[in-house]
């Protein structure tokens, strides 16, 4: 009887979500309480560079904790340039930043609630005329409470503001020394394939197979991969990156905590054998893939999962049993064998390389 009624609400909360109008929960960085830092820099120009643009993340409303999905309510290069506007006012030097990665979740607890912001940026400084990104900066900000809904701009603000500080205590020796391209266009890839050594600050970057970085270290810690810098510290920024044999991509966006995934390529597809999550981390997935990606990831149940990532959109696809039978329903034959098999990750991958044969022609 569980089943069945999860299954209902399953299939409502998607129905509901795919309606023509989408109602957000909005949030505004505008506070007339906000002041100065004391930072020596101001912000001439925000990029959003983001891969998924179409919402900033989930809320949780009503007595039901039900997940809506949340934007802001100008556009993100505005609400952001806004905010460092005053809290960075006029000064003689001026950088510009991107914003890779932006988003809002909530974790609810049986008394309590933990909402979570987590910004991922790039700094650009100009020279001589040429624009080039000197670091990649990330922070999570999280909060407690009985209702965390409304703090989401707080969250944001902190982000925002340890990201700036950590960037102006940044020596030159540490700073990267990257061209900046604002128009980067994505090259057509006619083969998937694994890109060249390197690491990848975005996934334009891949797409272009245009690392920024081909000397570096990583180090392997029961198959969670890491990007070590010269001082042996973990760097958890980027977007992938590849030895040259295997390409390994960042799942922080839905795993339980922050590493590189090793990847196989399985038709058009990223193939990464497991991947373990806390509630959190799949309501944070929505932010990039919308609620029917979290409610599929939830469908998996708790533990880790087999999924699939697009390689050139990115999409994920978290491969739990319902969504592997509905991928082989139109393929009899293997449908059979994966209903009658013990299915194991190595099953589902051989399965789904059959599978993306016979499709992919």
């Amino acid at each position: 009887m569980k089943k069945v009624i999860t299954l209902f609400l399953f299939v409502c909360a998607v129905s509901g979500f795919s309606q023509t109008e989408i109602k957000y929960h909005k949030i505004s960085l505008e506070n007339k309480n906000d002041t100065p830092i004391g930072l020596n820099f101001s912000i001439s120009k925000v990029y959003d560079g983001r891969q998924f643009k179409e919402n900033i993340g989930t809320v949780q409303k009503g007595a039901f904790n039900k997940k809506v999905l949340a934007n802001f309510e100008k556009p993100l290069e505005e609400e952001i340039l806004n905010y460092l506007s005053v809290i960075l006012p006029s000064a003689n030097k001026k950088i510009d930043i991107r914003i890779n990665d932006l988003y809002i979740s909530e974790y609810t607890k049986a008394f309590s609630e933990t909402g979570f912001a987590t910004i991922v940026l790039d700094v650009i400084e100009q020279k001589e005329g040429v624009d080039y990104i000197v670091g990649t900066y990330s922070y999570t900000a999280e909060g407690n409470g009985m209702d965390v809904t409304n703090k989401h701009d707080d969250r944001l603000k902190e982000a925002l503001v340890q990201i700036m500080t950590e960037y102006k205590n940044t020596s030159q020796e540490k700073k990267t020394q990257i061209v900046f391209d604002p128009n980067q266009i994505i090259l057509n890839r006619n083969l998937v394939e694994t890109p060249k050594k390197g690491i990848y600050l975005t996934y334009a970057d891949v797409l272009n197979n245009k690392p920024f970085a081909e000397d570096f270290n990583f180090s392997n810690k029961k198959e969670q991969y890491y990007i070590l810098d010269a001082s042996g510290k973990d760097k958890s920024n980027y977007f992938g990156f590849s030895d040259g044999v295997n390409f390994y991509i960042n799942v922080s966006k839905y795993a339980s905590s922050k590493f590189y995934a090793k990847t196989e390529v399985v038709g058009n597809k990223y193939f990464i054998e497991d991947i373990a999550y806390d509630q959190n981390s799949v309501v944070a997935a929505g932010a990039m893939f919308g609620l029917i990606g979290v409610l599929v990831a939830s469908s998996a149940g708790n533990g880790g999962v087999p999924m699939l990532i697009d390689c050139y959109s990115g999409q994920p696809i978290f491969l739990s049993n319902s969504e592997i039978k509905t991928m082989l329903k139109p393929q009899p034959e293997l449908y059979k064998e994966y209903k009658d098999g013990k299915k194991t990750n190595q099953e589902i991958k051989n399965i789904l390389e059959k599978y993306y044969k016979l499709t992919l022609k």
